[in-house]
């Protein structure tokens, strides 16, 4: 019996971290939280959304207003808390594990409910205290302050003006999933953005001509390009270089991450680094390349994620 107690004010509490979640989300947003909202966010009945808000007000972490609901300043608090966990623990994973950048979202959402306050400071020491998130998202500090910035997306951009991915919304998961196919990410530079049919973005990124959905490009928050990020007109990506041709590293993609990033830069795959390609299997990956008088062997996957000009 007591274990199924404890089991049931486990569950009480996480579905409780998850509506501060969602008020939080429409407080930011400058949208109303009501029963419908949060029903259909946690996918619950509209009676078991309704008695979850009655549990938030009893705690004082909520205040009815009208038809919808807000956070208190505590609620406010206890709400950012649950974030900065989400989100810290996403940038372990994007920085220190292998697991894929689709994956993030959901190991977080699962990690954040049973972290404790020492595990989640030690997690930010180790991880040098970072501002934001794999997917640019400010992460929340200890005493709970949130950085806000205005957001432009790539879907309302103007034509021919480069841009800088700023941040990447990870749901839905399907369309997160082809930005990362694209090679998008918190960094990437954007040339020549143009309208084309559906509401699709034309644009150069890293040396290569892509078509981003529109689906796609309403998830892609960008900015106007910093003075030291122009990058030179003749960047391409590695996967590009024919055997036999020579070039110097430029930098890695912004959407190489984690592990692979630093076994690359191990490999002394570095800014200004000479890189050749001696030769390629018989079914085209991986291919051999010569760094430093060391030959290394990448997978086309890997190679894509190396940024290189043609050597002087």
């Amino acid at each position: 019996m007591n274990r199924f107690g404890r089991g049931r004010r486990e569950n009480q509490r996480i579905r409780t971290e998850d509506a501060l979640k969602h008020l939080l989300d429409c407080d930011e947003s400058g949208r109303r939280a009501t029963v419908e909202s949060l029903a259909g966010a946690m996918g619950l009945t509209r009676g078991r959304a309704a008695a979850l808000l009655g549990v938030l007000r009893a705690e004082g972490l909520a205040l009815a207003e009208g038809d919808g609901h807000r956070l208190t300043a505590d609620g406010r608090r206890d709400a950012l808390q649950v974030v900065r966990k989400h989100r810290l623990y996403e940038t372990w994973l994007a920085r220190e594990t292998t697991v894929p950048p689709e994956r993030w979202h959901a190991e977080a959402q699962k990690a954040e409910h049973h972290l404790d306050t020492s595990a989640v400071d030690e997690l930010a020491r180790k991880l040098g205290h970072p501002r934001f998130d794999p997917h640019g998202d400010p992460i929340p500090t200890r005493e709970g302050e949130l950085p806000r910035r205005p957001r432009a997306s790539l879907a309302s951009w103007p034509e021919n003006a480069p841009a800088v991915i700023e941040h990447l919304e990870d749901e839905p998961a399907a369309c997160f999933r082809e930005a990362e196919k694209l090679g998008l990410a918190p960094g990437t530079r954007i040339d020549e953005p143009r309208h084309g049919g559906y509401g699709s973005i034309h644009c150069r990124v890293e040396g290569r001509h892509i078509e981003v959905p529109a689906a796609v490009a309403v998830l892609v928050h960008v900015r106007a390009p910093e003075r030291d990020e122009q990058a030179p007109e003749d960047v391409f990506r590695l996967s590009e270089l024919p055997v036999g041709g020579a070039a110097v590293v430029h930098a890695l993609a912004p959407s190489c991450t984690g592990l692979e990033r630093k076994r690359l830069l191990d490999l002394g795959l570095v800014p200004d680094t000479a890189i050749r390609c001696e030769f390629a299997s018989p079914f085209g990956s991986p291919r051999s390349y010569d760094v430093r008088g060391a030959l290394i062997a990448l997978r086309r996957n890997q190679a894509e994620r190396i940024l290189v000009r043609p050597a002087s």
